[in-house]
Formats: structure tokens, C-alpha cells, sequence
């Protein structure tokens, strides 16, 4: 699991998202950043079903990561 992790946080270091399977389900890890009403920015991670489109937010990468590690048994594929 950690070798998959680290191919997850490679790439999105590099591509700013990544899509991978958890029990064949997929899902992205996406880096989103963007300007308010008040023009302030937000600078988030997200970790969205690629099936329901269901969207958690995360203020790091790492902390994105780290719910991955916690709540999904197995990640099968990383698909860049």
C-alpha cells in the first residue's frame, strides 16, 4: 500500500491530479485552487468518486493521503 501511495503522491506532485482504484472503484486525487467572491484564493486538495462525483476536501496533500491510508483497503491501480 505505501508503494502505491507514493506512486499517488508522485504524480500529482507533478501533474497536479491522479486517478487510481480502490477495490475497482476509481478515484481522483486532485489539486484545485481557486479565487472566492473576495478574490482570495483557495488552495485545496480533493479526493472525488470518478462514479458519484462526490467530493472531500483536504487543506494538504498529506492530509488527503493520509484519509486514503485510513479508509481504503487496498488501491489496485494508479493510473497517471
Amino acid at each position: 500500500m505505501d508503494q502505491k501511495l507514493n506512486m499517488i503522491k508522485e504524480i500529482a506532485n507533478s501533474k497536479t491530479w491522479v486517478t487510481f482504484l480502490s477495490d475497482n472503484h476509481p478515484f481522483s486525487l486532485l489539486h484545485w485552487s481557486i479565487a472566492g467572491a473576495n478574490q482570495e484564493e483557495k488552495d485545496v486538495w480533493l479526493i472525488q468518486d470518478e462514479v458519484t462525483f462526490d467530493v472531500q476536501e483536504y487543506e494538504t496533500m498529506e492530509a488527503a493521503l493520509q484519509w486514503i491510508r485510513e479508509n481504503m483497503q487496498e488501491i489496485t491501480d494508479v493510473l497517471g
